[in-house]
């Protein structure tokens, strides 16, 4: 919003424009941060590895697939990326009268994501992800889904923070 939206809609304020300029998405900064003085020793690999789901939002921003690029700075883990829509899309997915065709839509994520057979699962859209997992859940008919987390939250546990 602050990115790009904001100075769509006030596009003579300097001050906007210069918040714009200045506003990174966590994992855009994690890997700028990355690149230029480099990160913390310490990130222990995750086992299992990780599926990304790359978030809509994340795509509308034109800055890639930053939360993967993230990730792989994290030694020894197998990181996937899944480029589909996960079938939530804002209230969507939770609507009585549409939650229906968002499983619906979201069916193929759930069946690569458990293809990927990956022990953690995670977007920058905590609630795709959260919506992933449900749906792996029905389609298993178990609770052994991977882990679902923010990409962040995975680098901090890399870290060993939590």
């Amino acid at each position: 919003m602050m990115k790009f939206e904001w100075p769509l809609l006030l596009p003579d304020d300097a001050s906007v424009l210069k918040l714009a300029a200045a506003t990174r998405d966590i994992c855009e900064y994690v890997v700028d941060l990355s690149k230029a003085v480099g990160l913390a020793p310490g990130l222990t690999p995750v086992a299992g590895g990780v599926t990304v789901h790359h978030a809509c939002h994340a795509r509308a921003q034109n800055m890639g697939a930053r939360s993967a690029d993230m990730l792989r700075l994290i030694p020894d883990t197998q990181v996937e990326v899944i480029e589909r829509c996960s079938g939530h899309g804002g209230t969507f997915g939770v609507m009585k009268d549409t939650y229906p065709l968002a499983l619906k839509v979201g069916k193929p994520v759930a069946r690569q994501v458990s293809q990927k057979g990956s022990a953690e699962l995670c977007s920058d859209c905590p609630l795709a992800c959260k919506h992933i997992g449900q749906m792996l859940t029905a389609e298993t008919g178990s609770n052994l889904s991977p882990r679902q987390s923010h990409p962040i939250e995975i680098l901090a546990r890399a870290y060993g923070v939590f």
